[in-house]
C-alpha cells in the first residue's frame, strides 16, 4: 500500500513536470528596462537578482493577473511584473540579431562574390587557352588541309607518269627489238664502212704503184729514146 502511494505521487509528480513544460513558454524584459527577479509576489520579498533588457525568461506559472513565475538560463527562479515581459523579443535584441545576420550575410555574399571571382578568372584562363588551342588546331587543320592538297596533286602526277610509262612499257619488246636490229645494222655497217677504207687504201697504194711505175716507164722510154737519138747523131 505504501509502495502505491510512492508511485502514485510519482506519477502525479511527473505529469505536473510534464504539464509545466508543455505550458511552459518564453518571456522578455521589455526594451530599456532593469527589473528584479523576487522570491515572492511582492517588492517586499527578497530580490533574487537583477534582470537586464532582452533576457530570456521560462514562464512557469501565468495564474496571476501582476506577477510571472520564471526561470532564467542559469537556472534562478523568482517572480517579475508581468507588465514588464514581453513574449516578443525586444526590438533592440532583435536588431542586433537582424545585424548579426546581415553581418553573416554580408559574409557569406562576400565569399560567394570572392569565389565568383575566382571562378571568373579560372574561367577566363580556361577561355584563353581554349582560344589558343583552337587556333593551334585551326592551324594544324590548315596545315594539314595543305598538305592533303598537295599529296593528292603529287597522287595525280604520279598516277599520270604511271600510265604513261605503262603505255610505253607495252611496246617495250618491239622497241628493245628494234633496237637489237639497228645495233645489228650499225655494226654490219661499220663492217662494210671498214672492208671500203680498207678498199679505199689498197686502190690508193695500187694507183701510187701504178703511176710510179707509169713515171718510171715514163723517163725510161725518154732515157733510151734520147741516148738513140745521139747515137744518131755522133754517126753524122
Amino acid at each position: 500500500m505504501r509502495y502505491r502511494n510512492i508511485l502514485c505521487l510519482f506519477i502525479l509528480f511527473a505529469s505536473y513536470m510534464i504539464v509545466s513544460v508543455a505550458t511552459a513558454d518564453t518571456r522578455y524584459v521589455v526594451d530599456e528596462l532593469v527589473i528584479t527577479l523576487r522570491q515572492g509576489k511582492s517588492t517586499e520579498h527578497r530580490i533574487v537578482k537583477t534582470l537586464k533588457t532582452g533576457t530570456p525568461l521560462e514562464v512557469l506559472e501565468k495564474d496571476d493577473k501582476s506577477y510571472l513565475k520564471v526561470k532564467t538560463r542559469d537556472g534562478a527562479e523568482g517572480y517579475v511584473l508581468r507588465q514588464y515581459v514581453s513574449a516578443n523579443i525586444p526590438k533592440k535584441q532583435r536588431i542586433e540579431e537582424l545585424e548579426m545576420r546581415n553581418s553573416s550575410q554580408q559574409k557569406k555574399i562576400d565569399a560567394l562574390e570572392a569565389a565568383k571571382s575566382t571562378l571568373a578568372m579560372q574561367l577566363k584562363t580556361i577561355q584563353e587557352e581554349h582560344n589558343q588551342k583552337f587556333s593551334e588546331i585551326n592551324a594544324k587543320a590548315a596545315d594539314l588541309e595543305q598538305r592533303l592538297e598537295m599529296t593528292s596533286l603529287n597522287e595525280r602526277t604520279m598516277a599520270e607518269k604511271y600510265d604513261t610509262l605503262a603505255a610505253q612499257a607495252e611496246n617495250v619488246v618491239e622497241i628493245a627489238a628494234e633496237r637489237d636490229q639497228l645495233l645489228q645494222k650499225n655494226k654490219g655497217m661499220e663492217t662494210e664502212i671498214a672492208a671500203l677504207l680498207e678498199k679505199k687504201e689498197q686502190l690508193a697504194d695500187s694507183r701510187m704503184i701504178k703511176w710510179f711505175l707509169a713515171g718510171g716507164g715514163v723517163f725510161l722510154f725518154g732515157w733510151i729514146i734520147g741516148k738513140i737519138s745521139r747515137k744518131k747523131r755522133s754517126r753524122f
